[in-house]
Formats: C-alpha cells, structure tokens, sequence
C-alpha cells in the first residue's frame, strides 16, 4: 500500500534523541512534524484500551512486555496513517516519529525513508529518570521495567531494520548529539529532496500551531491522568520564518494563555 501523503519515518528506543532530533529537522528544513506518542490519549479515545493496563503487562517481564508493545504498536498505527493524511499539507512531506514504526511495517505503509535510533539501558535509564515529575510515584517505580522491556524492543528493531535493509543510529551512551542529528539528516534530506517544503508565512505558522496544539491537548491529558504540573515544553516558534528553530517554552497554563 503506498499512502499519498509522503512520510519520513524516524524510529527507535527511549532516550536516542528522537524527539529532540525530528523536531529540530522538522523547522529546519520546513517539514511537517507527527510524534505519534502526541497522539496517545487521543488514541485511547477513538480506539479505547488496546491491551491490559501497562503495569500488569510489565510484571509479565521485559519479553511479554515487548510483545504486547509490539502488538498495540501495529492496531495503533492504521490510526496514525489516517491522523497524517487528515494532517497532510499537500506534497509536503511529514516526518512521523514513535518507537511503534516498526520496520516490517514498511512494505506495507511506503514512506520515502525510514531511519531507526537504538540506545543503551543507560542512557534510556537516564532519560526515563529526566522525565519524572513531582508526584508522580507509579512512573518512578516503573522505570527500570520499562527500560528491560525497551532494550528487547530495541533489539528487535536493530535486527528487523538489518533484514528490510534499514537505517539504524546507534546512540552509545556517551553519546555525541550532533553527530546523531547530522546522520538524522543526511537521510531526511536525500529522501524528501524531490518534494515541497512548507511555504514561509502563513504555512509554515499555521501548520506549527496545529503541532503544537496537539501536544498541547496531550501535555493537558497527561496532567489530569497523574494528577501534577508538568514542566514547560519548548513549543515552535510561530513566526513563519523559514528554517526558523526557536522554541518557546511554556507551561499548559502559560501556553493556554498565550493562544
């Protein structure tokens, strides 16, 4: 199946830079941004609960937990497509970031490129631990469940992207960014040089406003699920300027009040 909207898929593990690294590309080379875990509670909505609560899962062990994360991956991501296209700027391509790309999905969804980021224990330890908050007891006591079941998943999409004859990043735990972000966009920019970019102005802002809205609905989400603040997230710059990478970082509330 080839979809009609051009993608870009940047895959990978907890803590290699994927977030960081595709928001970057996305204003830099004035593309269109999908982070799939954006969409979560959204997707818990439409689609209600794909499998058993996450705690039950990983006390089954990192294994059973990889296979149902594996498993939810592949029912969520009809959805994501759709949520792409429903998104799609025409002829401009989206770059589409989650740990649920998965490799062998590939043949069936068709994106101009895909690119996956694997990490050690360490350094997904140490981003699971940054992103803790204040009050929020059950993500801390999750924490290293969570980084045995992402090192399976990680090894098995190191081996899958090996098969399909995928790009893989490996990102040590001492790791070098700009190294990670330069590899990252040697394979954006060969894969959408054929396309359109998002237009400088009213484009290019109005498109970084709906990116940031839906993370915005997600941030909000989240707070009521754990019942605490969660600290600013550096939102896009709306000023429509191409290759523009400011960020404003702002809170739920600062950011519901700015709009």
């Amino acid at each position: 199946m080839v979809t009609s909207t051009p993608m870009f898929w940047v895959g990978g593990t907890p803590g290699s830079g994927k977030s960081t690294t595709v928001r970057r590309l996305a204003c830099e080379l004035d593309l269109a941004l999908h982070p799939v875990d954006a969409y979560t509670y959204d997707h818990l909505e439409r689609l209600g609960a794909l499998g058993p609560p996450l705690d039950d899962v990983l006390a089954l062990g990192p294994v059973a937990a990889a296979d149902e994360f594996d498993r939810t991956s592949a029912l969520r991501l009809p959805t994501v497509i759709d949520d792409v296209r429903a998104a799609q700027v025409a002829g401009v391509p989206t770059l589409v970031e989650g740990p649920q790309l998965h490799p062998r999905a590939v043949a069936t969804w068709a994106p101009i490129g895909a690119i996956w980021l694997i990490t050690t224990a360490e350094r997904t330890r140490t981003a699971r631990r940054q992103r803790l908050v204040a009050g929020d007891d059950a993500a801390r006591v999750r924490v290293e469940a969570l980084v045995e079941r992402d090192q399976v998943i990680g090894a098995r999409l190191r081996s899958a992207a090996s098969d399909a004859g995928g790009a893989v990043v490996e990102v040590p735990t001492d790791v070098d960014w700009d190294s990670v972000l330069a590899a990252v966009r040697a394979a954006v920019t060969t894969a959408t040089a054929p396309f359109a970019r998002l237009r400088q102005g009213r484009q290019l802002s109005s498109r970084r406003r709906h990116e940031n809205d839906v993370v915005h609905r997600q941030i909000v989400a989240h707070e009521r699920h754990i019942g605490v603040a969660l600290p600013a997230f550096p939102y896009a710059c709306l000023c429509g300027r191409s290759g523009c990478t400011d960020t404003t970082p702002a809170t739920s509330v600062e950011y519901q009040t700015r709009a």
